[in-house]
C-alpha cells in the first residue's frame, strides 16, 4: 500500500461520485468536509462527502445509501447505522468514504458549516449562501453538553471499576476508552478549543502535554491491577478536570457530588 496508489485511488473514488450524484438534477448540492477539505489529509484520509437533495428525493437516496456505492469501481463493503442518513462505504485498495445525505428543505445555518468545506457541485448556489450564513454563528458550549458528558464520564469510570473487580477486564478495557473520551472532551473546553481546531489538529498535537501525559500512561495490560492502576491515573486527571469545568461554565450540577462520584474510584 504505498501512499501514492491510495492517494490515487481516493481521487478516483471522489471523481466517480461526484459524477453519479452531480449528474441526478434533484442533487442540488455537493460539498467535501473534513481534512480533505481542510488541506490536512494523508494518504490514509478518507472522504467526507455532504450531498444536498431535493426533499423528494431525499428519501430515495437515504433508503439507497447502501446500494449506491456498490455501483462503483473497487467497492468492498458497507458500514452503517440503522435509521441513519449516512452510509460509510469501502474501496479498494484501502479506501473510505462517507456520505451524507441531506434534504434540501431542512437545510439550515450553522456553526459547523463554518469548518472547512470545499464545494464540489452547486448549480443554484444554495451551498454558497448555506455557507455565508453561517459563517457569523460562533461555536457555543450548551449547560447540557457539559452535563452530559461529565455523567457519561463518571459513569464509564465506575463501570470499568466495577467490571475490573469483576474480571470483565475486556467490557473494561473498553470503559476506559469512553473515559478517555470524556477527557479529551474536557480539554478542549477548558482550553476554547473549537472544532475547527480539531479538523486541523488531531487530539495528539492538540492536547495539553499533562493531558496527553495521562492518556499515554493509562494503556495497559488485561489484568484486574493493572486496569484499575490506569483508572486511577485517569480518573485523577479527570478529577482536576470536572474543577475546572464547574469553576469556567458556573455549572449548576453539584460539584461535591461529582467530587464524591471520581474519589470513589
Amino acid at each position: 500500500m504505498d501512499e501514492g496508489s491510495l492517494i490515487a485511488a481516493r481521487d478516483q473514488l471522489l471523481e466517480t461520485a461526484v459524477q453519479f450524484f452531480s449528474a441526478d438534477p434533484d442533487v442540488v448540492g455537493i460539498f467535501l468536509g473534513g481534512s480533505l477539505a481542510a488541506g490536512s489529509a494523508d494518504a490514509y484520509s478518507d472522504i467526507d462527502l455532504r450531498v444536498v437533495v431535493a426533499a423528494e428525493r431525499h428519501g430515495h437516496y437515504v433508503e439507497q445509501r447502501r446500494e449506491v456505492p456498490k455501483q462503483w469501481p473497487g467497492f468492498l463493503f458497507n458500514e452503517w447505522v440503522p435509521g441513519a442518513q449516512h452510509c460509510v462505504s469501502h474501496f479498494r485498495p484501502f479506501g473510505k468514504i462517507d456520505i451524507f445525505y441531506y434534504d434540501v428543505a431542512a437545510l439550515a445555518p450553522s456553526p459547523w458549516y463554518r469548518l472547512p468545506i470545499k464545494t464540489l457541485h452547486d448549480p443554484h448556489g444554495l451551498v454558497a449562501n448555506l455557507l455565508e450564513r453561517s459563517a457569523v454563528l460562533p461555536f457555543t458550549v450548551s449547560e447540557d453538553d457539559l452535563d452530559f458528558s461529565i455523567s457519561k464520564g463518571l459513569a464509564a469510570a465506575h463501570e470499568a471499576y466495577r467490571r475490573a473487580l469483576r474480571g470483565e477486564l475486556f467490557y473494561a478495557l473498553s470503559l476506559l476508552d469512553e473515559l478517555r473520551q470524556h477527557i479529551m472532551h474536557a480539554d478542549d473546553w477548558l482550553h476554547d478549543r473549537t472544532p475547527e481546531t480539531a479538523v486541523v489538529a488531531k487530539f495528539d498535537m492538540r492536547g495539553s502535554p499533562a493531558v496527553l501525559a495521562a492518556l499515554k500512561a493509562s494503556y495497559c495490560p488485561c489484568e484486574t491491577d493493572a486496569v484499575v492502576k490506569a483508572l486511577r491515573v485517569l480518573a485523577e486527571t479527570y478529577r482536576a478536570q470536572i474543577i475546572g469545568l464547574h469553576d469556567k461554565f458556573g455549572l449548576l450540577r453539584p460539584l461535591a457530588t461529582d467530587l464524591e462520584a471520581v474519589d470513589v474510584v
